[in-house]
């Protein structure tokens, strides 16, 4: 079942958006439960206890902004969905280093919610119907890890070790090189000599490193910087247009 909140201050437009999300989750026959929240303390206090798969989240809000509530929902479930409710579309660009998924506009808020919403469900059950899964069999033992899982892979000489969602390292005799081979078509970019990052943990593409959705920083070589970031925007165009959404008339 999807647990899913809303926070918003306003109580008049946080109870359209709590109608407006039922009749679109009802319509769509999904399971679900749904919490509605007005202040940001309080829904904080409740994230801690209970872990939300989607959260919508106004931003201008006096108590905690949303962008700040985003980042401290980040640092409790990192791999928690955000999508922000907003009428002040000038701060968009101020929201993308807590990595939403998407933004409705409130003052097309019937329009943007099935188009956002369908978008969040179809990568979300893309991601769980995904059975891609990288084996590697070593000399003793045979190892499986799907891949969707992995985070970031961190290389040593001969051994090296996945990192996965869960917080799990496993480490292994193994090449680099056939990792990399094996996943360049799977959304993994190589930032570094010792390092390939899976491009759906990254949250931030900064000068001297990557910054990924748990708070991992991994260092970004110099020379790869340019294809780093040219990779990473192709894959995100390829799997979310959101944006492109937002600016339209």
């Amino acid at each position: 079942m999807l647990k899913i909140a809303i926070l918003d201050d306003d109580n008049i437009a946080l109870n359209i958006s709590k109608g407006v999300a039922i009749s679109y989750l009802d319509e769509k026959k999904y399971q679900y439960s749904l919490l509605i929240f007005s202040s940001s303390l309080n829904f904080l206090a409740s994230a801690k206890e209970e872990h939300y798969d989607l959260i919508l989240l106004d931003i201008d809000m006096p108590e905690m902004d949303g962008i700040e509530v985003a980042r401290k929902i980040k640092d409790i479930s990192f791999d928690t969905s955000i999508i922000f409710l907003s009428e002040k579309e000038n701060l968009v660009f101020e929201c993308f280093e807590v990595h939403p998924f998407g933004f409705i506009r409130k003052s097309k808020l019937y329009e943007d919610f099935s188009k956002v919403l369908d978008s969040f469900f179809e990568q979300l059950f893309a991601y769980q119907n995904d059975k891609d899964i990288l084996t590697i069999k070593t000399s003793t033992i045979i190892y499986s890890f799907k891949i969707n899982e992995i985070v970031y892979i961190e290389g040593n000489r001969n051994y090296q070790t996945i990192h996965k969602k869960n917080g799990e390292a496993t480490s292994l005799r193994v090449l680099m090189k056939d990792l990399e081979r094996a996943l360049n078509e799977k959304g993994f970019i190589r930032i570094q000599k010792g390092f390939i990052v899976n491009s759906l943990y990254i949250q931030r593409i900064e000068t001297k490193e990557v910054v990924l959705i748990n708070k991992v920083k991994l260092p970004l070589s110099p020379k790869l910087k340019d294809e780093v970031i040219k990779k990473y925007l192709s894959l995100t165009r390829n799997a979310n247009n959101l944006f492109i959404d937002w600016f339209r008339p």
